[in-house]
C-alpha cells in the first residue's frame, strides 16, 4: 500500500486499496481481502492520512469452540512532515519524509493496527452460552441433562451465610 504523494496536489484526496492480507503480512485469523480507505490531507509542510481499513476474521469462540467468521476494522491517522534533516523519530504516528522521498508506505502501519485490533476474548455472539462444566455439550444448540448447581464444599460457608441473611 504505497502512495506516491507528489502525485498529488495540496487538499483533500480519498485513496483506497483492496489487496490480500498476505500481501501486507497478516496471516491467520485474518483472510481474505483487505480494504482500507485512505484520506489524504496534503499541504506544503506535511500530509496528514486519516486511515480506516477492514478485514475478515476466522476465531474460534472462547466460550463454545464453534469456528465463527468475523470483520474486524481499524482506524488511525499518520502524520508525515516534511525535512531536509535526517531526524531519529520516537513518535509512532510521525514521519519525517525527506524531499527525495515521493512514496509513502504505509502497509506495515496497516498491519500493526489491524493486529493490535484483535480482541483478547473471541466470542461468536455476545449471548453465547458456552459449554457444559460437566459433560462438555454445547448449550447453545441443547440443554444438556446436567444437573446445574455443582455444590462445593469449599462455599458451604457462604451458603448458610447468605440463608440467614435472605431470612432477615
Amino acid at each position: 500500500m504505497i502512495i506516491k504523494h507528489t502525485d498529488y496536489s495540496a487538499g483533500v484526496h480519498n485513496i483506497e486499496f483492496t489487496e490480500n492480507c498476505t500481501e501486507i503480512g497478516l496471516e491467520e485469523p485474518f483472510f481474505g481481502k483487505v480494504k482500507v480507505n485512505c484520506k489524504m490531507d496534503k499541504s506544503i509542510y506535511q500530509i496528514v492520512l486519516n486511515i480506516n481499513g477492514s478485514s475478515q476474521v476466522k476465531y474460534e469462540c472462547d466460550r463454545c469452540n464453534e469456528e465463527f467468521i468475523s470483520e474486524i476494522s481499524t482506524e488511525f491517522q499518520l502524520v508525515c512532515l516534511f525535512n531536509s534533516e535526517d531526524v531519529q523519530n520516537e513518535d509512532i504516528n510521525v514521519i519525517y519524509l525527506s524531499p527525495e522521498q515521493d512514496k509513502i508506505n504505509i502497509s506495515n502501519d496497516v498491519k500493526e493496527y489491524f493486529v493490535l485490533n484483535v480482541p483478547m476474548k473471541k466470542v461468536c455472539k455476545p449471548e453465547c452460552k458456552g459449554l457444559c462444566a460437566k459433560c462438555g455439550a454445547n448449550l447453545n444448540l441443547k440443554k444438556c441433562g446436567c444437573e446445574e448447581s455443582i455444590n462445593n464444599p469449599v462455599w458451604e460457608p457462604l451458603q448458610k451465610l447468605k440463608g440467614k441473611l435472605n431470612n432477615n
